[in-house]
């Protein structure tokens, strides 16, 4: 897997309330992704992907999950951590949510993902991808991986598991 692109510094809000790094999650291999709770498109796709990938992996490997909201005006830390609990509630998956022009900067500058406002009502009122976005330990992005397809979300099952034994 090529090294792709540094994951970007930021410090956003954690469902809990408190602050948090992303740069605290250096050496852990972490997958990202970009969603809202009130999606009614891709979002509820993505997130049984993530789901399915948090059960299937081993809790002993260092590997975690990062879910960021990009609609942080009604995804507060209370919403999130509801949210959370929908899905199980593992340690390893992080909700997070923040200031909305720094959630778009991060995606779109950082991840090089796809992010805005959107022009329609529901599922077309914010702009995001529907990647989901693997990096390794050091920090750096590997791949990016189409979350509303199982195929490719098999695939970065076994990159997960390839990149969570990788050493240096």
């Amino acid at each position: 897997m090529p090294k792709l692109y540094p994951v970007p510094s930021a410090t956003l809000v954690a469902s809990s309330g408190g602050e948090f790094r992303l740069d605290a999650l250096r050496e852990n291999v972490v997958v990202y992704d970009f969603i809202f709770t009130r999606c009614s498109g891709t979002c509820p796709l993505m997130t049984t992907s993530m789901n399915r990938l948090v059960k299937r992996i081993d809790q002993k490997l260092p590997v975690r999950f990062v879910t960021i909201t990009v609609d942080p005006t009604h995804d507060s830390p209370s919403v999130l951590q509801q949210f959370a609990r929908r899905q199980g509630n593992d340690p390893r998956w992080i909700f997070l949510t923040g200031d909305a022009s720094e959630i778009t900067d991060l995606s779109v500058k950082g991840f090089k993902l796809a992010a805005g406002p959107g022009g329609g009502a529901g599922s077309e009122v914010l702009i995001h991808s529907s990647k989901l976005v693997l990096a390794d330990r050091g920090g750096q992005i590997r791949g990016y991986y189409d979350g509303t397809d199982p195929q490719a979300v098999e695939k970065l099952r076994n990159d997960i598991r390839d990149l969570a034994v990788e050493r240096g």
